[in-house]
């Protein structure tokens, strides 16, 4: 896994600046890793209170390991560095690289808020876009880990333009840049109504396991 500058390939060139997210962004971090931990959980209770049938046990710890890695996914060190030529974002397997010359433009957002506003009743996350010169993404680094004094000092270290929203709607953003802003962004609520009925379904099933199917 991609998680020191040591690891990046020579021919990405030499680090001229590194970023990782500042320790307050750790709060967030956690309670996104919360749930997927709190399903790994579950399963490692039951399997060690109930045998099972090897078939289930195996399906059980498979759901325990991928709620470890969803975990982890959102716990595990960040790193940015710019080189001479590109833009490297590490992840599970070696580092994602984009070439700073198809950067036209860095997009920061100190506050994204909601879809539908809610000025007063939320901060907001912040979020930073490198955008081509067609207005499309290049590359994209989201609140849930990364802080925005982090952010704007990458932005402004990148060399290239650099536009700042204090507070923006995802559809606010997207005014600017129709191609810019994802799916997972413009419409966070549909993301989370998915992955909540997953995660109730897979609490519905272990519930079902331990107290309603027969024990091996």
């Amino acid at each position: 896994m991609a998680e020191t500058v040591r690891q990046i390939p020579s021919r990405y060139g030499a680090p001229e600046h590194v970023f990782h997210p500042r320790l307050g962004s750790y709060g967030r971090r956690i309670a996104a890793a919360l749930p997927p931990l709190g399903v790994a959980a579950a399963v490692v209770a039951l399997l060690y209170h109930r045998r099972a049938a090897g078939p289930v046990t195996a399906a059980l710890a498979l759901l325990a390991l991928l709620g470890l890695l969803a975990a982890y996914a959102y716990l595990r060190p960040a790193l940015v560095v710019l080189t001479a030529r590109h833009v490297l974002l590490s992840r599970w397997v070696g580092f994602r690289a984009v070439a700073r010359e198809q950067i036209a433009q860095v997009v920061t957002v100190e506050h994204l808020l909601p879809v539908h506003g809610a000025a007063g009743r939320t901060r907001g996350r912040p979020q930073l876009w490198f955008v081509t010169a067609s207005g499309r993404c290049a590359l994209a680094l989201h609140g849930t880990v990364w802080d925005g004094r982090t952010l704007q000092d990458l932005a402004l270290r990148s060399g290239v333009e650099h536009v700042n929203f204090t507070r923006a709607t995802p559809a606010e953003v997207s005014e600017h840049w129709p191609r810019l802003v994802s799916w997972r962004v413009r419409y966070p609520r549909l993301r989370y109504a998915t992955s909540s009925l997953a995660l109730l379904a897979v609490i519905a099933l272990l519930a079902w396991w331990a107290f309603g199917a027969p024990a091996a």
